[in-house]
C-alpha cells in the first residue's frame, strides 16, 4: 500500500519499525560433490568405443547383406547360364544328327559317295569305308 496515498508519515516510520523486527533468515545452500573429470573422461570413453562398436557391427551387416544379395544374384545367373547351355548342347545334339547332315547336303545339291565317307566313333577312332580288299581300317586320331 502506498504511504502518500494516506498521506501521513507516521504511517512510513511505523511501517519501517515492522520491516526492522522481521528475522532475515540464512539460507545454506548444499552442493552436491560433482563427479571427478577423470570418471567423466572414463565414461566419455567408454560410450565412445560402445557407439563405435556398435557402428562397426552395423557396416558389417550391412556388408554381409551385399555379399549375400550378390552370391543370390550369382547363382540366378548361373542356373540360367546352365539350363541356356543345356538347350545349346541339345541344339548341338539335333544339327549333328546323320540324317539331318546328309538331309541338308542333297537339299543344297550334294551328292553321297559313300566311298568318302569317315565316320569318326565316340573314342576318336576314325573309322573308314571298306576298300578294295574287304577290311575296315581303324586308325587312332590325335
Amino acid at each position: 500500500m502506498s504511504y502518500y496515498y494516506r498521506g501521513n508519515l507516521a504511517m512510513e516510520l511505523e511501517h519501517e519499525q515492522q520491516t526492522s523486527t522481521v528475522k532475515k533468515t540464512k539460507r545454506t545452500i548444499r552442493l552436491k560433490p560433482t563427479i571427478p573429470t577423470r570418471e567423466k573422461l572414463l565414461y566419455l570413453f567408454v560410450i565412445s568405443i560402445t557407439v563405435a562398436g556398435l557402428g562397426f557391427v552395423g557396416v558389417r551387416y550391412s556388408q554381409i547383406s551385399q555379399y549375400n544379395y550378390d552370391i543370390q544374384s550369382v547363382k540366378k545367373e548361373n542356373r540360367l547360364m546352365t539350363e541356356q547351355n543345356a538347350a545349346l548342347q541339345l541344339q548341338i545334339e539335333q544339327m549333328s544328327n546323320r540324317d539331318r547332315i546328309q538331309a541338308e547336303a542333297e537339299r543344297q545339291g550334294m551328292l553321297f559317295n559313300p566311298d568318302a565317307v569317315h565316320v569318326i566313333g565316340k573314342a576318336g577312332a576314325v573309322v573308314s569305308p571298306v576298300h578294295a580288299g574287304g577290311s575296315v581300317q581303324s586308325t587312332k586320331q590325335p
